[in-house]
């Protein structure tokens, strides 16, 4: 099976599973090019306000990337290869219009971990597994890999994670930060879902505003923080004169 990358869509949020259940969702590269631009034509659709991102089936997420992918590589194409997911990934870590899940249903190994680590809320079964193996690999930990994960565990744990390339279990992740609700197999789009209706009921533009001021504060000192959701608050005041008048 070559697998696929499903898109489903209802009113305003998106569904996008990664498929190749019988090789615990590993990403070839069309699959990887095929998902980036699933990623940026949902990205992009002003209706979605929420898009969750889960692999088929109950025991991965995704597993990584195809090894005959990988070692089939040659010249050029490792370097277009990379760079597809480096864009990939930080469109997810840096949209500015919608709320994005990983509803991480097994293992979350490679590909898989970038990407549940670029996404907003990442919500765990409890047989989850997470690993960055790249190390292991002699790859390089990039595309989001390295700097999501710090912003998440600290430097300590990020290094740990990375450099001894283990495996961090569901219960871990909660207890760490890396995971934001831990639920059983069978619940997890029940939850995700419970979830995702909870947002939508917010004001959009509010809510991707909080999102995007936040995100803009992490890794600044309390004082560049304290300018920044200032400048965000006038802007917001500004706008209800405005509309006012």
């Amino acid at each position: 099976m070559t697998g696929e990358i499903k898109l489903s869509a209802d009113d305003a949020h998106a569904i996008i599973t990664i498929s190749r259940e019988d090789k615990l969702n590993s990403v070839t590269k069309d699959m990887l090019v095929n998902f980036s631009d699933q990623v940026s034509q949902i990205a992009n659709d002003p209706n979605i306000r929420v898009i969750i991102f889960t692999g088929e089936g109950k025991r991965a997420f995704s597993a990584g990337f195809d090894l005959e992918t990988i070692m089939g590589l040659k010249g050029d194409e490792v370097t277009e290869f990379f760079k597809i997911l480096e864009r990939t990934m930080r469109l997810i870590r840096q949209n500015r219009t919608c709320v994005t899940i990983a509803a991480v249903n097994g293992y979350a190994i490679g590909f898989g971990a970038m990407l549940a680590l670029a996404c907003d809320f990442r919500f765990f079964t409890d047989t989850a597994v997470f690993r960055l193996p790249e190390v292991e690999l002699s790859v390089f930990p990039g595309a989001g890999a390295s700097s999501n994960l710090l912003q998440l565990v600290g430097p300590a744990r990020a290094k740990d994670i990375i450099m001894t390339t283990r495996r961090v279990s569901a219960k871990e992740a909660l207890q760490i930060g890396l995971a934001d609700m831990l639920v059983n197999q069978d619940e997890l789009m029940e939850k995700t879902m419970e979830f995702v209706e909870e947002i939508l009921k917010k004001d959009a533009k509010i809510l991707v505003r909080t999102k995007t001021l936040i995100d803009g504060m992490t890794g600044k000192d309390i004082a560049d923080a304290d300018e920044l959701e200032t400048a965000y608050l006038d802007e917001w005041l500004r706008e209800r004169e405005e509309t006012s008048e």
